[in-house]
C-alpha cells in the first residue's frame, strides 16, 4: 500500500522546490541571470546627404558609445556611409545590397570603425508619423578600434542607418 503524503509536507516540498529552482540550486543554469550584455552599442543621429559622385550617403552627428566595462556611455562623433551596390538609393519598397561603414570617434581616446555589408531598402513614405526614406539593415566586424577600444577589434554585431526625407539620420550597432 501506497504511503500517504499529508497536504503539510506537499506544500512544504512545493515550496522547498520553489526556492531551489528560483536560486538555481537545482537544474544548474536554472537561476542564472540571462545572456550576457553587449560587449558595446552605438547609438546617436546627425544628417545626412548624398555625394553625388560616388552614389552614398553619407551620415555626420553625434551619438553615445555605452560599452560592458560600464559607466554611463561616452558621447561620440558618429560617422557612417552607405554604399548602395549600383551606387545609387532604391526607390520605396525596392531594395539591394550595400556595403556601410560606421565610426565612433572618442575626443581626446581614439576610435571605433566596423565595416559590413547587408541591404538597403526604400521605403514608403506616410508623413507626418514615418519620414523614413531609407533603411540600411547588416552586420559587421569592428575593424579599426583603437586605445581604450582596442579590445573590441574582431567584434562582429548587427547596425542599422535611417535616412529621413528631412535630412535627419539614426544610426545603430550592437555587438551579437
Amino acid at each position: 500500500m501506497a504511503a500517504r503524503i499529508s497536504s503539510a509536507r506537499r506544500i512544504a516540498a512545493g515550496i522547498t522546490l520553489g526556492a531551489a529552482l528560483l536560486t538555481g540550486s537545482i537544474g544548474g543554469a536554472a537561476g542564472a541571470a540571462g545572456p550576457p550584455s553587449p560587449a558595446f552599442t552605438l547609438d546617436g543621429g546627425g544628417t545626412w546627404q548624398i555625394r553625388e559622385l560616388l552614389g552614398d550617403a553619407v551620415v555626420n552627428g553625434t551619438g553615445t558609445l555605452q560599452t560592458a566595462r560600464g559607466g554611463d556611455g561616452r558621447v561620440v562623433q558618429v560617422a557612417a556611409v552607405v554604399g548602395p551596390d549600383d551606387r545609387s538609393l532604391p526607390g520605396p519598397g525596392a531594395c539591394e545590397g550595400a556595403i556601410t561603414t560606421v565610426t565612433a570617434v572618442v575626443p581626446g581616446d581614439g576610435r571605433l570603425s566596423m565595416i559590413g555589408d547587408g541591404e538597403v531598402c526604400g521605403q514608403h513614405l506616410q508623413p507626418p508619423t514615418s519620414i523614413v526614406t531609407h533603411v540600411f539593415t547588416g552586420t559587421f566586424e569592428v575593424y579599426g578600434a583603437t586605445r581604450s577600444a582596442r579590445h573590441l577589434n574582431g567584434t562582429d554585431g548587427f547596425f542599422e542607418v535611417r535616412l529621413a526625407e528631412n535630412g535627419t539620420a539614426h544610426v545603430l550597432a550592437v555587438d551579437s
